[in-house]
């Protein structure tokens, strides 16, 4: 009999995936970085420049702060919120972040930096793009290599 019991319920498993019921037992607590954010119901998110992972990352930090600077005592929304003003792969790089790992936004924020430090390094600064002029003598090729 248990064997018959075993088919049944593996026989009602497939059901509800064909049905397009989950397999996958997860809790709305463990899809989210952090819980209970407390969002009031006229809380608005504001509109974000999305970061797509080819910028500095330090810039982006600065203008999502300086548009939360509102809730800069609230690490549950700063870090709830910076999902909205990320994009394809960066979304993605967000959600799989371990909830354990992330507990204040300046956890968040070290985490982001690490990950997209590399655009930093790339990326050139102002006084480096001014030292960048041509001298008289350098051909057009030398100049752009």
């Amino acid at each position: 009999m248990p064997q018959a019991e075993e088919r049944w319920h593996s026989l009602e498993e497939r059901l509800r995936v064909v049905e397009g019921g989950s397999s996958y037992e997860l809790e709305v607590e463990d899809l989210c970085l952090v819980s209970d954010v407390g969002l009031l119901a006229k809380f608005k998110t504001p509109e974000f420049d999305k970061y797509k992972g080819s910028s500095c990352p330090k810039v982006h930090l600065a203008m999502y702060y300086r548009k939360m600077a509102a809730y800069i005592h609230n690490n549950k929304i700063l870090i709830h919120c910076f999902q909205d003003s990320l994009t394809t792969a960066t979304l993605g790089w967000y959600v799989n972040l371990e909830r354990g790992r992330i507990k204040t936004w300046k956890d968040l924020a070290e985490a982001f930096l690490k990950q997209y430090k590399y655009n930093e390094d790339m990326a050139p600064d102002h006084s480096r793009l001014q030292g960048l002029a041509k001298k008289e003598q350098e051909g057009f090729k030398e100049y752009t290599q």
